[in-house]
């Protein structure tokens, strides 16, 4: 249920280009949902790039988005894997840190997203973790660059693609 109810959401977000606040998606929703239900269904949409936010706290307001391609899209649900990865074993960081080596080599011109994911693995894991799942332009922009792909297997790899080809 919660499938159709996101996608009930995301057209009624994409008709209205000024987009809506979460009380006014709750007023115009039949039946209506609780309030963390609609966060949850929300927090969905964001994280899968299908809507946009902007403002803060009561000045928040949503925007449904067609925009994002499906190269970014499942860029962004493998460094989610991957970001669940490293929360169960943050020694991972170390393949990520060689592969990082080898891009450096291979590709001088992304030395500014090398030296940005350079700092990530130095530090704090909870930063690094934020910059591999963020939805955001410079999140997507970084990801581009990354040297994480060696910690998705191939069969999860094919999942993903499939799964963003079906959607």
């Amino acid at each position: 249920m919660r499938h159709s109810l996101g996608e009930h959401v995301l057209q009624m977000l994409l008709t209205e280009p000024l987009g809506l606040s979460e009380p006014e998606i709750r007023r115009r929703l039949r039946p209506r949902i609780s309030q963390p239900t609609l966060w949850r269904i929300l927090n969905g949409l964001r994280s899968e790039g299908r809507l946009t936010v902007e403002g803060h706290a009561r000045s928040t307001r949503y925007h449904g988005s067609d925009r994002t391609d499906a190269p970014t899209l499942r860029s962004r649900q493998l460094h989610q894997r991957v970001a669940a990865q490293l929360a169960r074993d943050p020694t991972l960081r170390n393949l990520a840190r060689n592969r990082l080596q080898k891009l450096r080599q291979v590709n001088p011109h992304g030395r500014i997203y090398h030296d940005r994911w350079a700092a990530l693995l130095d530090g704090p894991l909870p930063q690094l973790l934020r910059a591999l799942t963020e939805v955001s332009e410079q999140a997507d922009s970084l990801r581009k660059e990354s040297p994480f792909t060696v910690l998705i297997d191939a069969e999860d790899r094919r999942r993903i693609f499939e799964s963003i080809r079906a959607a």
